[in-house]
């Protein structure tokens, strides 16, 4: 799986588990909502790390937190991007 993939599917997830839109997400955390869109459709393929702490500031959790799931463990992800 690309880093992308994984962090499209973790958004994914916690916008899931909050039955929250792309649009709810995006204003909470104040990302532009294209921004928003094109992490969820793996558009980005480099991705800010200041993007993501509002990401993860906007679901109410820490860096730490977006990023402890499964999604980013070295053996589920590819070497390349």
């Amino acid at each position: 799986m690309q880093l992308s993939d994984a962090i499209s599917a973790r958004i994914n997830e916690l916008l899931e588990e909050r039955a929250w839109t792309n649009y709810k997400l995006s204003g909470q955390s104040a990302v532009p909502n294209s921004t928003v869109s094109n992490l969820l459709l793996c558009k980005c393929k480099g991705c800010n790390v200041c993007t993501l702490l509002n990401i993860a500031r906007g679901f109410g959790i820490t860096l730490q937190e977006l990023f402890a799931s499964d999604l980013f463990a070295p053996e589920n992800l590819d070497d390349d991007n």
